[in-house]
Parts: structure tokens; sequence; C-alpha cells
């Protein structure tokens, strides 16, 4: 498919091959290809996620200061990005935003770093294919309200950098006057949860947000900005259909695996009420003495592994209510049982830092 867009376009001035003044500016009655191409790098050499992100960040300064910091490096992330590598591009977009952000005053703080404007004056010989041949900058890059356009149509299709930031703009963080989180029609909610499977496919291990998509009508774990009003099981969405209410625990429960506080609070939910799970009370005294066992293991390690720390009060004190109320309905046969059921389940913990795990992107 080839668009056109004419009027008006912001996009980059090439003077020659050699000498290229990076920087919006506007022209009028230009064509631009916004096809987007396959990549012509072999597949056992496109950059992975992390690896994009971090030859970015170890490449180029956008924080205090705006300047080239590895020109060997940055060098690798354009030649991928020109070369339609789907990872690197939206890291060469964002160069293309800072370039004409380059701070001076940073010379005065001997930090001295060359701008992207001289980068690409001195290393554009260099940015060439395996074969030697000259890159040339695809068109998409060549207008700043091409973004929208390249975003959207990436999450479209699927690749998951772009699938996993689209989600978030259809379940967005709104609070109102008392700090309380405003719900998401189910319409955005759906969207969303679209886009995280999107992600979740092509290897982010985003499943907190998802089950917050798909259970609560607010979009998230917690009712209010201060993280002190947990979301309960029994509050789900009304819309929500019993083979998604079971996916979710599925999710939940693959969370709890990896030692997400919240998975395991949700798994303790889903037997003690019979939602998504058959109800159970020994298995949900199980997860929730796992959640006591989760509790001092963070407090061993030193809270590296807590999902939030200044989130986790009211998880501990939800767990509990539902943990006394067990303990009052089972017979010490029951409880018991759960204490041998318990012993499984810490076999099942895959990890103990539920943080890095969660972080984690796994090779697409």
């Amino acid at each position: 498919m080839i668009m056109v867009i004419s009027l008006y376009q912001l996009y980059f001035n090439q003077s020659s091959d050699n000498q290229v003044n990076v920087g919006f500016v506007e022209s009028e009655n230009l064509i631009r290809d916004l096809t987007i191409y396959p990549s012509t790098i072999p597949e056992n050499q496109l950059l992975r996620i992390h690896e994009a992100e971090e030859l970015y960040r170890s490449s180029f300064e956008d924080g205090t200061f705006f300047g080239v910091t590895n020109p060997e490096k940055l060098v690798k992330l354009v030649k991928h990005a020109w070369q339609w590598d789907k990872n690197a591009m939206p890291y060469y977009y964002k160069l293309v935003f800072w370039a004409d952000s380059y701070d001076e005053k940073g010379k005065e703080y001997d930090i001295v770093m060359m701008s992207f404007n001289e980068f690409m004056q001195k290393y554009r010989n260099q940015l060439v294919d395996n074969a030697g041949n000259p890159l040339s900058e695809p068109d998409i890059f060549k207008s700043i309200k091409i973004r929208g356009y390249l975003w959207d149509k990436f999450a479209d299709l699927k690749y998951p950098y772009f699938a996993y930031n689209k989600s978030f703009s259809y379940a967005p963080r709104r609070f109102d006057e008392q700090g309380m989180t405003r719900p998401s029609p189910d319409e955005q909610l759906e969207k969303s949860i679209e886009y995280l499977n999107y992600a979740i496919e092509g290897g982010y291990h985003c499943y907190e947000a998802l089950t917050a998509r798909i259970l609560f009508q607010q979009g998230r774990q917690y009712k209010d900005q201060k993280y002190e009003q947990l979301n309960k099981l029994t509050e789900y969405r009304r819309a929500l259909k019993s083979d998604d209410l079971k996916q979710a625990i599925d999710y939940a429960q693959l969370m709890a695996e990896h030692s997400s506080i919240i998975g395991i609070l949700r798994m303790t939910e889903a037997y003690f009420y019979g939602l998504g799970r058959e109800q159970d009370p020994v298995k949900a005294y199980a997860w929730s003495l796992l959640s006591d066992y989760a509790k001092q293991k963070i407090t061993e390690i030193g809270n590296n592994l807590a999902w939030h720390a200044y989130q986790l009060p009211p998880v501990w004190e939800y767990n509990k209510q539902i943990q006394q109320r067990l303990e009052q309905m089972l017979t010490p046969t029951g409880k018991q049982a759960a204490l041998d059921y318990l012993e499984i389940l810490k076999t099942k913990i895959v990890t103990w830092d539920y943080n890095e795990w969660r972080d984690q992107i796994d090779d697409f």
C-alpha cells in the first residue's frame, strides 16, 4: 500500500550523501512512500527488543544533555533502522526527535559529546549494508507526523514493542479530584487487551497489566492513585464472560508461579469465591499461606523481589481477612491438607524475583 502525504509535511532535509542536516522542517507537495517493508537484514542478525534499547541507551544521551556518546554503537543502530529492523526503528525515530536538542552547555561541565548532526556528517559513509552498499534513510522517518501512522501500523502488525505501548493509550491512568481511578469503557479495555496479547505473543511478560484490563473496569489492580485501595476479584467487570474470567486467573497463576504477590492473592480469591476456579477452601487457604511465605521471603532478600513494596500493605491486609475466614471454616483435617498443598505450591515457584521476570522480554 502506498499512501501519499502532500501538504506541509515535516521532514528531514538531506543536502547530500556526505552532508546531512538532521531536523524537522516544513515543505510542500512532497510524495512520500509510506509502505512498511520487510527488513533486508537476515533474520538471525535482527536486533532483539532489549538489544535495540541497549544500543540506544549506550550510544546517545537524551537526559540532562543531548549528544552522541558512542558513535560505533550508534552506527549499528542507524544501519539496522535504515534496513527496516522494526526493533531499531523507534529508537532511531527518538534520535531524530532529539536531534536539535543538543546542549552546548554540556561543554561547560566537561561533558563533550558530538551532536547527532555532527555524527551524521562524520559517519555517513559507514552507513552501508553487509555488501558495502550505501544505505538511504526510509521516507517513513522524514516526517514527525508519521509517528502516529508508524506506531499504529506496527502495532496492528503485532510487533510487540509497538503493541505494548499502544495498549496503554486505550487504558490511560485517569483520576478524579479525590485521586480515584476513573472507569474505562469496555470497548477501550478490549482494545487494550488486544494489544497486550500481541505484546505477550512477542515476548513481553505484561500479565499484570493484562489481568487488570480483563478483570476490572478501571483497568488497574488498584482503585486509587496512592495504591491504598485494592480492587477485589469479586468486583470484576460484569460484562466479563466466564471463559475470559478463567483466562485471567490462568494468567494470575502464571504470575504467582513467578512470585507475584498480586498473582498469589488472585489465586486465593479465585478458590475462595469460586471465580475462574472451582470453589475450594483447602486450596484457597494454601494459597493464602503461600502469600505469608512470600512475605517472609521478601523480608529475607530485602524487598528486591517485592511486587512494589509501597503497594503491598493492602494485599497483606486483604489476604489476612480471607485467611481468618478460612481458618474458621476449615476442620483440622482441612487445614492439614492445606499445609500439604502449600508444600506442593512452593515447588512450583520458578523464581523468587518477580520484578526481574516481569521486566524480561523473550526473544522476538
